[in-house]
């Protein structure tokens, strides 16, 4: 073939242009993105499936669950291109076809399937009683290669729902060089406990390889240093900024600031079967000594909260109850205590009950920055009713056991109260008799047969009364004691793109995030 002394010279700048390109892009430094987080992993290999594990490998872009959810909490295809309710007990899943786990082999119904399975096999990691107990399958066949249809034990209108949640992640069996196999656009790296977690991007991921290649997450717990971390270059984004800082940065317009609403309630879970909060009037009291307006505004310096006056936020418009109220009335407290004879008879300033001051015993954990500030305030309002306080903070775990042993009579916790985008999750989680993290004794006959008619309804306008009747009864019997709900706020360097907070708070990586040069 003739070429032109023109088109040689030309033939040659473009090879030596592509060399060039070629060369720059091996040298060029790997695109390492650094969040601060306020938990981390709670072990060296933490299966998705198991605990809450799948929260942080979610957002971590590792593990996919079959159906997502979107940033208006709307059911959005994942894994599963289609799913069909074909009764009140099953359900036909069509999955996306090409897509590849991370050890390269391509995902099947049977993978599917496997997965679900090690939800009910005691000893091995990815074992979750509670995530089965919400699922309440009965069987999964395989009808084709891409094709499932799942039947539950009993109607179950949250199924769908359910299948969103991070725990219902689609996981192969790890070994040496995969400890955890999953689908999502980035590849589980390494993890260690309580610290950091990290995971390197993954090129063959069905949605697109993506823009960086590496993402650490930093359990920083502290707000004030996960804030210091960002202004010294350590890390890239604080996920959930101290919201005293992030005023200041309202007020300075400096940083780089996201914020949005979420299902997030702060609330007190009060031991129900022993001790002073066994007492009806006395709980009762406690509710209508706490002040949420001062508190919200003190804890969250006036960014992102707003008072609870049930457990789910106006932003749940579909199964908020909007006729409900958790007012503030201080002197009702005293008089409900008095009528109920629990009274200060020696003139020390603490109310008594059989016999005894009323000093509850309060506790929080560190990783969320209001959490602290809330539980001081809570201890002087409790005071001027009468009821005394001592306060402290530990490990959400540990609290939990201590709770449930009689040790302290309060926890104080921030959960997403609709991480599903469903109203099941939540009293079905922490108020129904016998749920997973009702670990303070609660039981309701009445309303766990509404949570069991509401699971058997389809329909959202039938199913509303339900909700609604069950958010009046916990009103009513405080098994939970609502406070606030929260607006999350993030703070970025100014190089972070792609970032938006979801909702539920679970969803953080994807091919899009990118930091910027």
């Amino acid at each position: 073939m003739f070429f032109s002394k023109f088109s040689k010279l030309s033939l040659i700048s473009a090879l030596s242009t592509l060399a060039a390109a070629s060369a720059s892009a091996e040298n060029r430094a790997p695109k390492e993105l650094v969040i601060a987080a306020p938990f981390g992993p709670k072990s060296s290999v933490p299966d998705p499936r198991a605990r809450q594990n799948g929260w942080l490998s979610n957002r971590a872009g590792v593990s996919e669950t079959l159906i997502g959810l979107g940033y208006d909490m709307s059911m959005q295809p994942r894994l599963a291109l289609s799913y069909e309710n074909l009764s009140q007990t099953q359900w036909k899943i069509a999955l996306r076809e090409g897509v590849k786990f991370h050890d390269g082999s391509v995902l099947t119904a049977a993978d599917v399937k496997d997965s679900f399975a090690k939800l009910d096999a005691e000893g091995h990691p990815a074992y979750n009683p509670r995530l089965s107990k919400l699922l309440g399958l009965k069987s999964i066949t395989v009808e084709d290669t891409h094709t499932l249809i799942f039947e539950t034990e009993t109607p179950n209108s949250a199924f769908l729902w359910t299948l969103t949640e991070p725990s219902a992640a689609v996981m192969k069996d790890g070994y040496d060089d995969y400890p955890l196999i999953g689908t999502g656009p980035f590849v589980f790296e390494k993890a260690v406990t309580e610290k950091t977690y990290v995971s390197r991007g993954f090129a063959d991921y069905w949605g697109g390889a993506p823009k960086l290649d590496r993402l650490v997450i930093d359990a920083i717990p502290d707000g004030a240093v996960a804030a210091l971390a960002l202004k010294s270059s350590d890390v890239h984004l604080v996920s959930n900024y101290p919201e005293a800082d992030f005023a200041k940065l309202e007020e300075d317009q400096a940083g780089q600031r996201f914020a949005a609403s979420t299902t997030r309630l702060f609330f007190y879970q009060p031991r129900m079967d022993g001790g002073p909060l066994a007492n009806d009037a006395l709980r009762q009291a406690v509710s209508l000594g706490l002040d949420r307006d001062t508190i919200v505004a003190a804890s969250l310096a006036g960014v992102g909260g707003d008072v609870a006056n049930s457990m789910f936020p106006a932003n749940m418009t579909s199964w908020v109850n909007p006729h409900l109220m958790l007012p503030y009335d201080p002197a009702q407290a005293k008089a409900l205590l008095d009528d109920a004879g629990i009274v200060d008879n020696d003139g020390n300033g603490i109310r008594e009950l059989d016999g005894a001051d009323v000093v509850l015993k309060l506790r929080t954990y560190e990783g969320r920055a209001a959490l602290r500030p809330t539980l001081e305030i809570s201890q002087a309002m409790l005071q001027q009713i009468g009821i005394g306080a001592e306060i402290s903070i530990g490990e959400f775990g540990a609290n939990n056991d201590a709770l449930a042993a009689g040790e302290i009579d309060m926890h104080l916790q921030a959960w997403g109260t609709a991480p599903q985008g469903d109203p099941d999750y939540f009293p079905s989680t922490l108020v129904a008799t016998g749920a997973s993290y009702n670990i303070a004794g609660y039981s309701n006959p009445d309303l766990d047969a509404l949570l069991e008619q509401g699971r058997s309804l389809f329909k959202t306008e039938e199913r509303q009364p339900i909700y609604a009747k069950v958010q009046d009864i916990v009103n009513q019997d405080l098994p939970i004691i609502p406070l606030f709900h929260k607006t999350q706020v993030s703070v970025g360097n100014g190089k972070v793109i792609g970032y938006q907070i979801h909702p539920a708070e679970t969803y953080l990586a994807s091919p899009e995030l990118d930091l910027a040069e």
